[in-house]
Formats: C-alpha cells, sequence, structure tokens
C-alpha cells in the first residue's frame, strides 16, 4: 500500500483553482513599534494636537481608538474618523489606516475599490506598506482590474525598501513565473531576505526550496532548520511540512511521535495537507493506534477544503467502515467544527506581530505530492 504524504510550499501568494479563489483572507497588521505606546497622562496632550489639525496626532489618536486602551473600549468608528482627518492633510500612514479600514469594514463598509484608491495615495508618497498592499489589491484583482505584472511591480518596489512580506511573495512570483520571469535563485535570495527578518513563512518557503535544490543546491539539513523555524512560530504550511521530515525521516531521525505533534498543530489550524497527513497515519496505524473513525474525520475536513486526495481517501476508507464508525466520525466532525467556530469565530488571526503592517491571503494549498512506500 503507498501513502501520500504532503509537503506544503508557502502560500503568500500562491493561486490556486477557481473553487478556492473565492475563500480568500485578507488582513493587515498594524507596524508594531505604533501600537500606540501612550500612557493616559499623555493622550490629552495628543488629543489637544489632534483637534489642533496635527496630521501625526489625528494618527495616532485613530490607532489608539483602534487598539483601545489608554482612552477606553475600541471605537472603529473614532479611529475612522480621525484617520479621515489626518488623510485630508495627506499624511500617508493615516491613508493606509484607512485602506485598511476599507479592507476589513471596520466602522465603514467594506469597499476594495476605496481601499486601493487610499493605498494609491499612500503608495505614491513612498508608503511600503501601502505599496504591498496595493500590490495585494492588484494581484488578487480587489478593488482593481487584476494584474500580475503591476502586483509585481509593486511588491518589488515595496521589498527594496525592506518589507518582509512583499520580499516574500515577490519571491513566490519569481518562483513560479507569475508576473515576471521565473528566476528561482532570485526566489531564493528574496526568500532568504525575507527569512533574515523572522517572517514564519518566508523560513517555509526557503526551507522547502532547500529541500527540492530550486534556486540553491539542494541542503536537507538547511531546509529542516528553515522549516522549523517557521513551524515554531505557528505557521501551519511550516508545521506540515516539519511533520512530514519527522514522519518521513527526511533529514532527521524518523520519530512518529514529533510527526503527529506538528501534524496535529497544523491540522487544528485547518491546513488541509496536513489534516489529509493526519488521516492517512490513522488510516494506517503508522505512530498512532489504528482509527478508522478519526482517520475519516480529518480526510473528511481537509475534503471540505476541496483537497482532492483526501476526498477520495475519505471515499475508499469509508468502504470498509461501519454504519456505527460513520456515525461516529459524523459526530466527530461536527464537534471539531463547532470547537473552530467557538475558538476563532470562524476566523483564524495568525498574527506576526513584529512585522510592519501587512496584508496577507490564502487561497487553498499549493502542493506537491510526495509518495512514501509503505510496504
Amino acid at each position: 500500500m503507498s501513502v501520500l504524504v504532503f509537503l506544503v510550499a508557502s502560500l503568500v501568494s500562491a493561486a490556486t483553482s477557481a473553487s478556492a479563489q473565492e475563500d480568500i483572507i485578507i488582513r493587515s497588521i498594524p507596524i508594531a513599534d505604533e501600537a500606540v505606546v501612550l500612557s493616559a497622562t499623555e493622550m490629552p496632550e495628543v488629543q489637544r494636537r489632534a483637534e489642533a489639525g496635527e496630521s501625526e496626532a489625528q494618527y495616532l489618536l485613530g490607532v489608539a481608538y483602534r487598539q483601545g486602551g489608554a482612552l477606553g473600549a475600541q471605537d472603529d468608528a473614532q479611529a475612522l474618523e480621525w484617520f479621515r482627518r489626518a488623510a485630508d492633510h495627506g499624511f500617508p500612514k493615516a491613508e493606509t489606516a484607512l485602506g485598511d479600514a476599507y479592507v476589513f469594514g471596520k466602522g465603514v463598509s467594506q469597499d476594495y475599490a476605496e481601499a486601493a484608491r487610499w493605498y494609491s495615495k499612500a503608495a505614491q508618497q513612498g508608503d511600503a506598506i501601502a505599496t504591498n498592499d496595493l500590490g495585494l489589491l492588484y494581484h488578487l484583482g480587489k478593488g482593481v482590474r487584476r494584474s500580475e505584472s503591476r502586483a509585481a511591480e509593486l511588491f518589488s518596489e515595496s521589498a527594496r525598501k525592506g518589507v518582509a512580506v512583499a520580499q516574500c511573495t515577490l519571491g513566490f512570483m519569481y518562483r513560479k513565473g507569475e508576473g515576471v520571469r521565473r528566476d528561482l535563485a532570485k526566489a531564493a535570495e528574496l526568500q532568504r531576505a525575507a527569512a533574515g527578518q523572522g517572517l514564519a513563512e518566508a523560513e517555509n518557503e526557503l526551507g522547502v526550496m532547500y529541500l527540492s535544490g530550486e534556486g540553491v543546491p539542494r541542503d536537507v539539513a538547511e531546509a529542516l532548520r528553515w522549516i522549523a523555524a517557521g513551524a515554531r512560530q505557528g505557521e501551519p504550511h511550516a508545521q506540515n511540512n516539519l511533520g512530514y521530515l519527522y514522519r518521513t525521516g527526511t533529514g532527521v531521525k524518523q520519530d512518529f511521535a514529533e510527526a503527529l505533534r506538528w501534524l496535529t498543530a497544523a491540522a487544528e489550524q485547518r491546513n488541509p495537507a496536513a489534516q489529509a497527513n493526519l488521516g492517512d497515519m490513522y488510516a494506517t496505524g503508522r505512530g498512532v493506534p489504528l482509527d478508522y473513525v478519526e482517520a475519516y474525520k480529518w480526510l473528511s475536513l481537509a475534503a471540505a477544503q476541496n483537497f482532492r486526495p483526501a476526498d477520495q481517501a475519505r471515499r475508499n476508507i469509508a468502504e470498509i467502515m461501519t454504519k456505527d464508525q460513520l456515525s461516529a466520525a459524523g459526530i466527530r466532525i461536527s464537534e471539531w467544527q463547532q470547537h473552530y467556530l467557538d475558538v476563532t469565530g470562524g476566523y483564524r488571526p495568525h498574527y506576526h506581530l513584529q512585522e510592519p503592517g501587512w496584508m496577507n491571503q490564502k487561497r487553498g494549498v499549493e502542493t506537491d505530492y510526495l509518495v512514501e512506500s509503505d510496504e
């Protein structure tokens, strides 16, 4: 019997099937050092300066309202008001913040076209974060006509200014030849720059490139080092990949307990490849007790995300399960889904607070299939 093991590349900008494109998560994160470290005693002075028309103070007041804290409860409407005042004076960070508000529908109805307009204003003034975010809208075709070449131009501009997520996304585009001529060496260079800043997605992507020998000499030890770094930050694709390495004994001593640990961590974050890998472990009893009910649960959860190999595996295992086992699996699936909703509200915010404000999107899973012989 052969066992499919799924190695997943970083998903910072991967495009997949049309069905998966409808499930887009976009997020933007405030610059960490501007997570407004203002005391209650400082707020009156900031308020006074803001009301006197000082743009920077208006922006800071907007951030304070957006985050809550010294002023009390979070207030998106007030945040939007102060961002708009500062943006009307041409303050680029406020323009970027307004773009974020329209992307997320914070204090205003979601409007990608309006988001693109504000990001464009800030980008024209050289704001590197807005430039990256505008690039992502072009990449997705949200609020603007989709253009991979224009997205690549914007990501390149942002990457040159040191924005890690732009470096990572552009690196992925060079790896796949999306919007730019395929250049694996350039892709690796960009991923290394982003990984050097601690971006988990880039650490995973660089590790995958070392494992496959794309743009760099194949080096399993380096692959393990970078993938593990991403996994330790909680990046689900890196966690799945680290589970794969432990499960197959690639670059490390085979360890099913560690494989189970990392695959479970990724599967609990709804990573479909990890869910499929975990389902396969329970279906074959490798590293865990044989458990068709648990196998069917994880394979079904992966299949529900349009992960085709999991769907076929789920059908195969269903043929040897009893009605009672199928019923028990259905209960476990429902319980897991409800728990996920209770914990996340249906949205998994996986923030990297050390990074500057950026947007990230995931559309399905970019997957390489590796077949492990199970004899």
